[in-house]
């Protein structure tokens, strides 16, 4: 399910003629320097404005982006933000961050606030358009691009990118681990989100496979996102004592583990919780033998986006509307027998090769 990108070299040619002058030039070159030992010592280094093969970087120039998710006390938002920053920073851009701490209202006036502040480009994670209607016709009129990545919204026009993790191959990827661990005739109860797209298709894809599976759905809830961690523990445990026979919970979203599994401890029982969108503070449930999360590198479509402004700024390149086919989406499935080998996907293991790309490429905003 991993998507690679295949780097293409081309070779140019040099006719007879080129080469002939090729070799006078290195001639007379090597005549005229002769006197220098120290350029006979070997190639000089490329210049600050030079990448490693000699030619010359661009200079980007300064900008402000902005960024906002709905919530940055929700850990995967936060992830993703903060990736988002760390590049355009890379980049020697200034940022302006807006966390509307979940707050509908607060979407709203965060957006149009960038819009009146006159950033040069906004990044946004899992925003609804819905919300921030105004703001997006105010950043289409100003012409100020903006970016929605990360987990699936409804689409925009208003949107320049849309550069979303696939929630189907998500899904079928927890799915497959369920059905091997979860045999036909068992009772799931399930935590919701229908608030984001993405975690409602979550709902809809489980409900849809649970017959297919031979699940019984026995009990569901919708997680009240102003307090969503209590609020899974406690629907979680009344799930479990109105249906003591429930033999799994599956879960549409990060936060699903650290409420379920206390209330599982705490009704003395040892099924498992298996969630999409695992975090790096999940692992702990995972550790417990309790949790088993689908995990991906949330955080590589902000940096994507980062990485598709500045070629915007440095060349006028249009922005795509989805992601570049060369930048694909990884995700694995993290349970008791590999959480030791840590987070699978660190900010700084998504960064790298966006860094070590751009070193070859620009010089960064002074």
């Amino acid at each position: 399910m991993d998507v690679k990108s295949h780097a293409r070299s081309r070779c140019r040619r040099w006719s007879s003629g080129a080469v002939l002058l090729a070799v006078v030039l290195t001639l007379v070159l090597a005549a005229c320097g002769g006197d220098d030992d120290d350029d006979a010592a070997g190639e000089p280094a490329p210049t600050a404005g030079e990448t490693d093969t000699g030619a010359e970087k661009i200079q980007l120039e300064p900008k402000t982006i902005g960024i906002m998710g709905p919530v940055d006390a929700a850990e995967i938002i936060k992830l993703a933000n903060d990736a988002t920053e760390q590049a355009a920073e890379a980049l020697g851009w200034e940022v302006v961050r807006v966390d509307p701490g979940g707050d509908p209202a607060e979407m709203a006036s965060g957006m149009t606030s960038l819009v009146n502040q006159g950033v040069d480009a906004i990044v946004l994670t899992t925003m609804e358009p819905a919300t921030i209607a105004s703001g997006l016709r105010a950043a289409e009129d100003a012409g100020i691009p903006v970016i929605d990545t990360h987990t699936l919204t409804q689409s925009a026009d208003e949107f320049d990118g849309e550069y979303f993790l696939p929630p189907d191959e998500e899904f079928e990827l927890l799915l497959d681990r369920m059905q091997t661990d979860v045999p036909e005739g068992s009772q799931i109860g399930v935590i919701n989100l229908p608030q984001f797209l993405n975690a409602q298709i979550a709902g809809e894809n489980i409900a849809a496979a649970a017959p297919d599976a031979g699940w019984e759905i026995v009990a569901s809830h919708d997680a009240d996102l102003a307090n969503l961690v209590p609020d899974t523990q406690r629907a979680v445990g009344d799930m479990l004592r109105a249906n003591p026979d429930i033999d799994a919970i599956f879960g549409c979203c990060d936060f699903v583990p650290p409420g379920a599994v206390p209330a599982i401890r705490q009704a003395g029982s040892d099924i498992k919780v298996y969630a999409l969108h695992g975090i790096p503070s999940v692992m702990p449930q995972v550790e417990s033998g309790l949790a088993v999360v689908e995990v991906a590198d949330y955080q590589k479509g902000g940096v994507v986006a980062i990485d598709v402004l500045a070629n915007h700024f440095a060349t006028g390149a249009e922005i795509p509307k989805e992601m570049p086919s060369e930048f694909g989406w990884e995700m694995t499935i993290v349970d008791e027998s590999n959480v030791a080998e840590g987070y699978p996907y660190p900010t700084e293991e998504v960064l790298a090769p966006f860094l070590e790309r751009w070193a070859e490429m620009y010089e960064p905003a002074s």
